[in-house]
């Protein structure tokens, strides 16, 4: 394990959303936040992880349920966006935040963070290519690692970092 991984608070974020334009239109449908996975890591080892479905309030078409494995039926029950998000904010306090497509999550959780008025300040969370260089792995060789695991991403990511 680098000495860099084993004295750094990280916390891994992963989301699976119902589609790819989250705020704009697309075939007349916004993408939502359908489940919320993150995993710390402390002092070199794996320390907690948080997961939430979400409430989407819209049909999910089987493309999604293909891609993701969530229904509406999974999702019958799950909290609302607001409470998962202030969950998020809470379980992420005080750490590095990384993702596998930054980009992509921060754009997600920074347009319902606004619209659900929860001030979740990880738009400055950082992409696998910044983990990678901790590692003697490229970006690619990481995703493969992640495509082949049988774990949620983060905590599949969480595993490959202490691992190594």
């Amino acid at each position: 394990m680098k000495a860099l991984i084993k004295n750094k608070k990280i916390v891994i974020v992963d989301v699976e959303t119902s589609g790819l334009w989250c705020g704009e239109y697309q075939d007349e449908k916004i993408a939502r936040i359908l489940r919320v996975d993150a995993t710390k890591i402390e002092n070199g080892k794996i320390g907690k992880s948080f997961s939430s479905l979400v409430a989407c309030g819209e049909y999910i078409n089987k493309v999604v349920r293909d891609i993701t494995g969530i229904s509406n039926k999974t999702l019958k029950g799950a909290p609302r966006l607001k409470t998962v998000l202030k969950q998020l904010k809470e379980f992420t306090c005080g750490n590095e935040v990384y993702a596998s497509n930054s980009e992509f999550i921060n754009k997600f959780l920074s347009y319902y963070s606004k619209k659900n008025r929860v001030d979740v300040d990880l738009a400055k969370a950082k992409d696998f290519n910044e983990i990678s260089k901790f590692l003697s792995y490229g970006n690619s060789e990481i995703r493969e690692y992640l495509k082949n695991a049988n774990d949620a991403e983060p905590l599949a990511l969480a595993k490959l970092l202490v691992e190594n």
